[in-house]
């Protein structure tokens, strides 16, 4: 069985988990990329997407994450997130009213975003969506 680390990710507001896991895939700013046991200390940039991980029972688990960093160190890895919530957490009404409320933004109808702001929204937007039907 592979061996367990400590994952954390943490939000401005809360602490979204704080759990041992056995592996972790994370969406680097130049792609996704694994994380196990032993691996090297680093610091990584991450854009809005998903982190996937697989607990200590063998259950795979998603965060829909809006950007931050990542660091390894021994035995941990640590999270620092924009934005973050467990995908059992996120309200499918409420993601896709925000992805309509984007996409209007984007058509140029009456909105309250600018054009890069609708472009970030609907970006996160979609990330919940992709994170609360896995």
């Amino acid at each position: 069985m592979p061996q367990a680390f400590k994952l954390s990710v943490v939000a401005p507001d809360r602490t979204v988990v704080e759990d041992q896991v056995t592996s972790l895939i994370a969406p680097g700013v130049a792609g996704y990329f694994g994380i196990l046991h032993g691996h090297e200390p680093m610091i990584a940039a991450l854009k809005t997407g998903l982190i996937e991980y697989m607990d200590s029972t063998n259950q795979r688990n998603f965060v829909a994450i809006g950007g931050g960093f990542l660091e390894v160190s021994e035995g941990a890895a640590i999270v620092l997130a924009d934005t973050a919530e467990r995908a059992t957490e996120i309200d499918i009404a409420e993601a896709e009213q925000m992805v309509e409320q984007a996409r209007k933004a984007l058509r140029g109808e009456d909105s309250t975003l600018t054009q890069a702001e609708a472009v970030e929204e609907l970006d996160r937007a979609m990330n919940r969506l992709k994170a609360a039907k896995r």
